[in-house]
Parts: C-alpha cells; sequence; structure tokens
C-alpha cells in the first residue's frame, strides 16, 4: 500500500478518481468478454461431441455395411484409421 501512496501522491485525486474508474471499467469489460469466450468454446465443444458421435454412429453402420465385403478398410484398397479425440482436453483448459 505504500507503493501505491507513493505513486499516487503527486497525481491530482480528481484523476485518480478517473483512472480508478477507468481500470474498473476495463477490468469489467475483460472479464465479461471472457465469460462470453469460455460460453462460446464450451457451446462450440458439445456441438463437436455431438458431431463426434454422429460420425462414429455412421461408420458403425457403414462398417456392417461393408463386413461381407471385408469392411471399408479392404473395399476402398487403403490402410485407415479413424481416431476420436475423448481426452477432454478443451474442458481441462478452460477449468
Amino acid at each position: 500500500m505504500i507503493f501505491h501512496s507513493a505513486i499516487m501522491a503527486p497525481i491530482p485525486s480528481l484523476e485518480v478518481t478517473e483512472l480508478e474508474r477507468a481500470i474498473v471499467n476495463i477490468s469489467a469489460i475483460i472479464e465479461h468478454t471472457e465469460n462470453q469466450i469460455s460460453d462460446a468454446i464450451m457451446a462450440s465443444r458439445e456441438e463437436v461431441w455431438g458431431l463426434a458421435r454422429v460420425i462414429l454412429q455412421n461408420k458403425l453402420v457403414l462398417d456392417f455395411r461393408l463386413v461381407s465385403q471385408g469392411g471399408m478398410c479392404r473395399v476402398i484398397n487403403t490402410s485407415c484409421c479413424s481416431y476420436i479425440d475423448e481426452t477432454g482436453r478443451i474442458k481441462k483448459d478452460l477449468a
């Protein structure tokens, strides 16, 4: 607090009040923006999870239909691998 007092002493009180008000306003704007970004990321995460489930279901149906021919990878004559990231990294990074 001594440092704060020493820095603010030469500045007239009116300007200090305006600066403090500006800092509070900027802080509130940053917090609001952070909340909006967090909400948007969480909504995107939910959409990605839903899409991943649909993709997996479609892959399973396709594999069942192609099993009589040796599976999808054999039909398209290439090696293939499906991977859906379920680590929850986005969720962990937001916590």
